[in-house]
């Protein structure tokens, strides 16, 4: 791992924070390649700025008053790569297709890169319906039950309309993909809707950038085999390539 400074070094322990919900100073510590000790100081530095609290001996995210975790810091953590990703999903999807946008900060990403498009959006993800609102885009809110802690529906009644539906393709986020034969997510209730979601699709792409590549999360809502095309970025790991090469399209950008 390429040393990092210390603003970028504290981004990923936003991102990881964030992707966890609690994380300890050691797992930190191991997942950065630098001593406890850097750790406590760049905790202590970040909930002194509001930006995480410290509840029994771990680091938990700061959460705004609807209990939301901040996206933002997430948005910025590897948002060259993830800019890079999406600008490459983009060119692969024809200009009147009805997709499906999953929830996560690279594919607020792409939301953000298709402002000037006129797509068919179908989403459950409530900053993504934020971020095209006032577009040419056509955006179809799966409706439900809100999650406050990731801004998405789910529930019956999202799973009853993914049913109803086809789209041309789904894009989709993982949490990570260490261990695992294929993408995963941290949350029970957001398995489900990315399981139908990949039903109703055509086609699915799985956009990932290269720190996903070395965390393990939690639910695994997908085989490889099940994904189309992954796209992820230069920056992960050629020996996981190889490895993901063999159930999947993985493309490198």
């Amino acid at each position: 791992m390429k040393k990092l400074s210390i603003e970028e070094r504290r981004k990923q322990i936003i991102e990881l924070i964030s992707i966890n919900g609690t994380v300890k100073t050691s797992e930190l510590a191991e997942k950065l390649g630098v001593s406890s000790e850097t750790i406590r100081r760049d905790l202590n530095a970040l909930t002194e700025n509001g930006e995480i609290n410290r509840w029994l001996g771990n680091a938990v995210v700061h959460k705004n008053d609807f209990g939301i975790y901040p996206i933002s810091s997430r948005l910025e953590n590897n948002k060259e790569e993830k800019i890079r990703i999406c600008k490459e999903a983009i060119s692969l999807i024809e200009n009147d297709s009805v997709f499906f946008l999953d929830t996560g900060s690279t594919v607020l990403h792409f939301a953000n890169l298709i402002k000037d498009k006129e797509f068919t959006i179908i989403t459950n993800s409530l900053p993504v319906v934020n971020t095209l609102f006032d577009t040419k885009n056509r955006i179809i809110f799966t409706g439900g039950y809100i999650n406050t802690k990731v801004s998405c529906s789910y529930g019956p009644e999202t799973i009853s309309f993914l049913q109803s539906v086809r789209v041309d393709a789904a894009i989709m986020g993982t949490s990570g993909f260490e261990r695992h034969n294929g993408p995963t997510t941290n949350n029970f209730e957001d398995l489900d809707v990315k399981q139908h979601a990949i039903n109703c699709a055509k086609k699915t792409f799985v956009l990932s950038d290269s720190s996903k590549a070395t965390y393990s999360s939690m639910l695994k809502y997908a085989k490889w085999s099940d994904i189309d095309v992954l796209i992820t970025s230069q920056e992960t790991n050629k020996n996981i390539i190889e490895s993901l090469s063999k159930s999947t399209k993985v493309i490198q950008v």
